[in-house]
């Protein structure tokens, strides 16, 4: 009767206790790969540069070419100035040149009498060095007043408050009428011709966007659009406090509308800073709630 019992308690031990999963020796290996997560970031669109406008000369506000919103037209003009007494003394300043270049004319013909007379001794020397020297302080006269011009002129085109073709008008400060000075600010422009939208990276987010093999991209959720990007410019500096880096992304692509404050996702795929790996499920074991691999020295 004893060897009855004894089988029955073996078999009862082989059942409660199934053997180790017994490893092929067929099964092909494996390699780790290293393991990523995504992270997000949030950054808001602007223009690629804003440009003040201010007056370069002092007067009266004649005509406003733009409003906020509104594209400066093929002129670049934003505003015009009271140009009046300006272009009157622009004419009055031709008229003297007008008056002094008949001058010279005269006094040239006129000398050139004289030196013919003095080569035959027929006039006075004197007499001839005085017309010369009339010639020459209407020359300089009248060089005086061409420079007298071109400041003129000068002052004529300044008196037209320029901006760039193209550029939108963000702010206005001035209204047909008003008197303004010189050196003051009469509204802003920007360029949205490309938008820059702003990050904070960490040293080991900006290496990663560094080495991706395509351009990085960015999801718009206002139009859920997924555009291109490219690094417009790295800022060399870095905050102290966060000791992050200000990177300035560039969308160029055709987009709805293209303004400031359009919210940009930007998704990274970082390495796992535990030192985690991916392997296939297909080569972790399980059993009893536990899971191990086995290497291939058999570990």
């Amino acid at each position: 009767m004893k060897t009855p019992w004894a089988a029955y308690l073996v078999a009862l031990a082989l059942l409660c206790c199934p053997s180790e999963p017994v490893q092929s020796t067929e099964q092909d290996s494996v390699a780790a790969r290293p393991s990523f997560h995504e992270i997000t970031l949030n950054g808001f669109s602007r223009a690629r540069a804003s440009l003040p406008l201010v007056a370069e000369s002092s007067g009266k506000v004649m005509t406003v070419s733009a409003d906020i919103g509104q594209m400066i037209g093929t002129q670049g003009v934003f505003a015009r100035l009271d140009e009046r007494f300006i272009s009157l003394d622009l004419e009055a300043n031709r008229v003297q040149q007008a008056q002094i270049q008949s001058r010279l004319d005269y006094d040239g013909r006129e000398a050139q009498r004289y030196q013919a007379l003095a080569k035959k001794g027929s006039a006075s020397k004197s007499r001839l060095d005085e017309l010369e020297q009339t010639l020459r302080d209407n020359q300089h006269r009248l060089d005086e007043l061409r420079i007298r011009e071109q400041i003129l002129d000068e002052r004529l085109r300044r008196t037209r408050v320029s901006a760039p073709v193209g550029w939108y008008v963000i702010d206005r400060r001035v209204e047909p009428g008003q008197r303004v000075n010189e050196g003051e600010v009469l509204g802003a422009v920007s360029d949205f011709s490309t938008l820059l939208v702003p990050y904070a990276l960490s040293p080991e987010q900006l290496a990663t966007m560094r080495d991706l093999i395509q351009p990085p991209t960015l999801y718009l959720p206002d139009w859920d659009l997924t555009v291109p990007a490219r690094i417009h410019r790295i800022n060399p500096g870095f905050d102290p406090a966060t000791r992050k880096t200000a990177v300035d992304l560039a969308i160029e692509t055709d987009l709805p509308e293209r303004r400031g404050g359009l919210r940009a996702v930007l998704r990274l795929r970082m390495p796992e800073s535990s030192g985690a790996v991916m392997l296939p499920e297909t080569a972790v074991e399980q059993s009893y709630e536990e899971f191990w691999v086995t290497r291939e020295s058999g570990d």
